[in-house]
This record gives C-alpha cells, sequence and structure tokens, in this order.
C-alpha cells in the first residue's frame, strides 16, 4: 500500500505531466520503430528481388546466343551466379516438364511443392517471386521463377534463390537495437520530463506558499512577477489584481465600520445622556416629555442610518432581478408626493413635459434613488427658489434630471459627495439631518442598474443632478 505522501506525489501536476510525457515517447518510439522495422523489411526485400532480376536478366541473355550448348550454358550460369558478393545466388534451369537441367554448384534442394504453383506461372509466361525453406536447412531463401522462351513459346524455366539469412540477420539486429535503445530513451524522457515539469511549475509552488502567508493584516503584499511569459505569469498577474481588489475592500470595510461607528456615536451617547437626566432627580411631566421628545429624534436617526446601510448593503450584494418601469408614472408620483413640502417651504416645483418611457429596473431602489435626490434639493434650497424634473429619451438610454436653486456645491467636492459618510461641512452639516449615505446610496443604484450619476453645481447658483439609465439589460 502507497503512503499519503507517495499517493500526493502521485496526484502532482508534474508526476502527472512527466507520465504523459514519458508515455507519449514511448508511444512513439514503438510505432516508429515498428515502421522502420517493416520499412527496412520492404526495402531489403525489394533490393534482392532487383538482383535476382538483374541475374536472371543477364543469364537470359546467354539464351539468345547461337551454338550454344548445355555444357557451355551451365559454365555461364556458374559465372554469373559466381560474382555475388553480398548475396550468394543459386541457380537452376528446368525443361518445360520440370526436369531439371542444370544446377549451378551452390544450388539447393527445394521441396518441389512450393514451385508447382511458380512453374505454372513460368510455362504461362510470367515470372514469380517466393519464398521457400529447404529440407533440413533453418534458413529461408527468396525465389524468382523466370520463364525462357525460344521460338515465341516457353521451353525453359529458369529458378533463381538466394538466402533471406543477411536480410533476417540485418532485421534481427535493428530489432534488438530498437529493444535495447528504448529503455535508454524513456529514462530520459522521464528524467528530462520531470526536469522540465518542475521547472516550468517551480512558480506554482512560490505562487503557493506565498499565498499562504498572506492575510488581512498584510493584504498589501504582492507577488513578484515570474517574466516568463506563461500562463503562470499571468496567473500571478491575475491574483496581484484580486489582492488589490481584496485590499480595497478591506479598507472600505474597515473605513465603513470606522465610520458606521462614528456617526453611532453621537446618538447613542445623547440617548444615554437623555436617560441619564431623567434618572438624576424628579423631574417634571413637561421635562420628561421634552427629553423623551429628544431621545425620539436620536432613535429615528439611528433607525434612518440603520435603513440606508441596508439599502447600500442590498445593492453592494444582490443581483437583481429587473422588471419594466415606468419612469414617467414614478417621477409623477414623486413629484405628488412631494408637492406638499415644496409649498409648505414656499418652493416651486416643476415637472417638464414626458413621453412614456419604460426601462428595466428595480422600481423601489429607482423610487429611493429619484427621492434622495428630490429630497436633496428641497432641503438644500432657500424658500422662494425653485426645483425642476425632467425626463429626456436617448434612444438607448434615459435621462433624469432634477435641478434646484439651491446653496450649490463646491466644485472640489463634486467627486466626494458619492462617498459614503460625506458631508460637505458648510453646507450639508448634522444639523440637516442627514448622515452622508443618501447619495452613496443613490450611485449605488445607478451602478447596479449599469448606469452613472453625475452633478453640475455652482456655489449659489444651485445644483443638477443627471441620471444616465439604460433601457434594457441583455442579462435580464
Amino acid at each position: 500500500m502507497f503512503s499519503k505522501k507517495e499517493i500526493k506525489f502521485f496526484r502532482t501536476i508534474g508526476f502527472k505531466i512527466t507520465l504523459w510525457y514519458a508515455t507519449s515517447v514511448l508511444l512513439i518510439v514503438v510505432i516508429l520503430g515498428i515502421y522502420l522495422y517493416y520499412r527496412l523489411y520492404y526495402v531489403l526485400n525489394k533490393e534482392m528481388c532487383a538482383i535476382l532480376l538483374d541475374e536472371g536478366e543477364d543469364i537470359l541473355q546467354h539464351f539468345t546466343e547461337t551454338n550454344l550448348n548445355l555444357d557451355a550454358l551451365k559454365t555461364e550460369i556458374e559465372k554469373e551466379v559466381s560474382v555475388g558478393k553480398f548475396f550468394k545466388i543459386s541457380a537452376l534451369l528446368y525443361d518445360i516438364e520440370n526436369n531439371s537441367i542444370i544446377t549451378s554448384v551452390n544450388s539447393i534442394e527445394f521441396p518441389l511443392k512450393t514451385f508447382e504453383k511458380a512453374i505454372n506461372n513460368a510455362k504461362n509466361g510470367n515470372e514469380t517471386f517466393d519464398t521457400a525453406k529447404p529440407k533440413d536447412s533453418t534458413d529461408s531463401f527468396l525465389l524468382l521463377t523466370i520463364p525462357v522462351f525460344q521460338d515465341n513459346s516457353p521451353k525453359y524455366v529458369l529458378q533463381m534463390a538466394t538466402s533471406l539469412k543477411p536480410s533476417y540477420k540485418t532485421l534481427k539486429n535493428f530489432r534488438d537495437d530498437i529493444i535495447v535503445i528504448m529503455p535508454g530513451i524513456v529514462i530520459i524522457t522521464i528524467i528530462g520530463g520531470w526536469f522540465i515539469a518542475k521547472k516550468s511549475l517551480d512558480p506554482v509552488g512560490y505562487i503557493t506558499n506565498a499565498a499562504k502567508t498572506i492575510t488581512a493584516y498584510n493584504l498589501h503584499t504582492r507577488l513578484k512577477p515570474a517574466h516568463t511569459g506563461s500562463e503562470l505569469e499571468e496567473l500571478t498577474d491575475t491574483i496581484n489584481l484580486m489582492l488589490d481588489r481584496l485590499e480595497d475592500a478591506f479598507r472600505k470595510i474597515i473605513q465603513f465600520t470606522s465610520d458606521v461607528s462614528h456617526e453611532l456615536r453621537t446618538p447613542l451617547a445623547a440617548l444615554k445622556a437623555g436617560i441619564e437626566v431623567m434618572l438624576a432627580k424628579q423631574r417634571t411631566p413637561e421635562e420628561y416629555c421634552e427629553l423623551l421628545e429628544n431621545n425620539l429624534i436620536e432613535h429615528e436617526k439611528i433607525i434612518n442610518m440603520i435603513n440606508d446601510l441596508l439599502v447600500l448593503l442590498k445593492t453592494d450584494a444582490a443581483k437583481q432581478e429587473f422588471y419594466d418601469v415606468d419612469l414617467k408614472k414614478m417621477l409623477c408620483e414623486l413629484y405628488t408626493a412631494f408637492q406638499v413640502i415644496t409649498e409648505t417651504k414656499k418652493i416651486d416645483c416643476t415637472i417638464s413635459k414626458m413621453e412614456n418611457i419604460t426601462i428595466d429596473g428595480d422600481q423601489k431602489l429607482l423610487y429611493r434613488l429619484f427621492s434622495n435626490l428630490l429630497d436633496n434639493a428641497i432641503k438644500y434650497t432657500s424658500p422662494g427658489g425653485n426645483i425642476c424634473i425632467s425626463l429626456k429619451d436617448l434612444e438607448n438610454e434615459v435621462i433624469v434630471s432634477i435641478r434646484d436653486s439651491g446653496i450649490g456645491i463646491s466644485e472640489n467636492d463634486h467627486n466626494k459627495i458619492f462617498d459614503r459618510f460625506f458631508r460637505v461641512d458648510a453646507s450639508r452639516s448634522r444639523d440637516t439631518g442627514g448622515v452622508g449615505l443618501g447619495l452613496s446610496i443613490c450611485k449605488n443604484i445607478a451602478d447596479l442598474h449599469k448606469g452613472k450619476i453625475e452633478v453640475k453645481s455652482t456655489i449659489g447658483k444651485g445644483s443638477a443632478f443627471l441620471v444616465t439609465l439604460p433601457k434594457s439589460h441583455f442579462n435580464r
């Protein structure tokens, strides 16, 4: 049985790559060896056939000579077959009745049944290649049977033979060499494959060890680039980008927690002080009522802050399902809902002529977005001022504009007003009742709808908040 350490080793990517690499090379070597073996066999066989055919044609030329008797013909045949340096050749001459006429010196007695078909082919004027194994011999021979024509008819059958032993020996040597070389190739492949795999995967070990050391307290740590140009460098860059986002998220969480703690401290301290004052001594009913009213105001601030935080949490974490939202109807409802407040504060609030426009969105969140903007416009516009609500159609998107003639916002604060708990000291103090979450909620809702919110404002001349929203979402 394998130990856990050994099992873990077998499951490593380096081992799998090495095994796959070695198996692939071994398979290639085996296939290539088989191919070369049979290719060599084909070439050797073809070469010996060509030699036999050449020698046979040389012998056939002597049959055309006149006054050539059998003794002279045998002498010529002996000369022809004796010149073979690398291959020894035998020659036999039969008449058309299969009677042996001439036999070369180094000829071998073959079984008759081996040639019957070849001799019959020769009688029909066809040459034939065949292999045969003589009696009491361990060697095989390649045979060539050729018809000998005289007066346009087959008169003799010439049979050439050469031993296949040299070819078989060459093939055996080649096969043995392949068998000897193959283990060496596999061993070299395994060593080379393991070296390459380990070298290639070394950055993975570094990434793993470095990632283990990164905690919430050292998120500023970054992985060193591999500079290899490979996927591992891309992985390192991706992890570093992820750490950038995590560090930013942790920073925001810490800042958010600190801001929440700071904002809750004041109303909670006020509640505690009010309760302590009530318990310090006996008071009149009127004093109790005043203290309870103050506590109720602080309690209401805490409730509003918690509700705002819940909205922010929803827009940060949730993936919304959007439905059809009639913007004209929504803005008209907001105008009507705030009309009593604007009239009480003597602010001229108007709504421009609008077309019926429907977009994909979250009804409650969009209502919260525009109500926050309208509430801010009313809050920071003095009596006698004016507010205008408008809706513009731009084919694929819409722009909702809420303009006021209020106190305005400094240009330096335009990029900060959407941060959580940010308040412009001069104009958005705690006296107005806000905690700096309203515009942050508006931005989150706009972002959730793949839109954007912009502000155009000048101190003393008023502000204009422009909300751009797409009409539809493909991930609906």
